[in-house]
């Protein structure tokens, strides 16, 4: 039969909330509003945190906001790190280790000409789920990339 609402959760600054991710133990959600640093509602890229461990009470947990103030398009999650597709800032990715406080543990830039504002040209998707440990990363004018997360000892 057809979908019945559970809930619903509203977040301040509404641009056009775009695309969603859960994490492996479905704890957590992140999502992107396409048009929020359009609109200037955020100084930089803003990436949402919801904890939906009560599917009929989700609860925004935290705004993410990075340096870069392009738009994001589309993020994954795959293990500890969200991989975001942030058009003009390219590849980003996110070290989940602690959900409240993320941090930006590499990225690939698609787009590296250009300038990291708003707006729609560079990283549209990417798909961080092969076993290789490969990602692909697709940027509208500049074509298909093929990468990997190198792991840097400490």
């Amino acid at each position: 039969g057809n979908p019945v609402p559970l809930s619903s959760a509203a977040y301040p600054n509404v641009g056009y909330a775009h695309q969603s991710w859960v994490t492996e133990d479905h704890r957590y959600l992140l999502m992107n509003d396409e048009l929020d640093e359009l609109q200037g509602f955020s100084d930089g890229t803003r990436t949402l945190i919801w904890d939906v461990t009560d599917l009929d009470d989700p609860k925004l947990l935290k705004e993410h906001v990075s340096d870069n103030k392009s738009s994001d398009h589309n993020l994954y999650i795959k293990g500890k790190y969200a991989y975001l597709s942030n058009y003009q800032s390219g590849l980003r990715i996110l070290d989940l280790t602690d959900i409240e406080n993320p941090v930006e543990f590499g990225f690939f830039d698609t787009v590296p000409y250009g300038t990291d504002t708003p707006g729609f040209g560079g990283s549209w998707s990417n798909y961080p789920y092969f076993q290789s440990g490969n990602i692909i990363v697709t940027s509208g004018n500049e074509g298909l990339f093929v990468v990997k997360k190198r792991e840097i000892d400490l």
